[in-house]
């Protein structure tokens, strides 16, 4: 009998095991749309300004605020699963103001494009607003440590 309990716990662990590696690559699925986002980003402002299409000239620092609305909501959608709420959304509004500094800096090689601060302006601010207005419409999420 000593062998049949031996084999059930050793089934247990190699149980265990996978459920950790199962957890390991949620971890990575869940920071999928933040990075996927930003290669987006910097795909589209890759793109030389002579194929942009000029209609879209009223609408730029719309469209500026909108896609890092949207990066700052996924950055700190997935910053929260570490730290608080609000925390996270500081975080991301930093970390999506520095990108988008890089990515104008960026544009300055990038043939009939150019550096904006205007631009790097609505990046910011609709970073800001993403990532406050979600940090404003969740609940505080209970931690292991504050049920323990």
């Amino acid at each position: 009998m000593p062998d049949l309990e031996n084999h059930y716990q050793a089934l247990s662990v190699n149980i265990r095991l996978m459920h950790r590696d199962a957890g390991a690559r949620l971890k990575v699925r869940r920071w999928l749309p933040p990075f996927l986002w930003a290669a987006v980003i910097l795909v589209v402002t890759s793109v030389p300004g002579s194929v942009v299409p000029h209609r879209l000239s009223p609408y730029d620092k719309a469209i500026h605020f909108t896609i890092y609305a949207l990066f700052a909501v996924f950055l700190t959608r997935d910053i929260a699963f570490v730290t608080g709420r609000w925390r996270a959304a500081a975080i991301a509004i930093v970390f999506a103001s520095a990108f988008a500094a890089a990515d104008e800096w960026h544009q300055r090689f990038i043939p009939s494009r150019d550096a904006d601060v205007a631009d790097w302006r609505a990046d910011s601010m609709g970073a800001a607003c993403g990532a406050l207005l979600w940090a404003a419409t969740r609940r505080q999420r209970r931690t292991l440590s504050t049920n323990e």
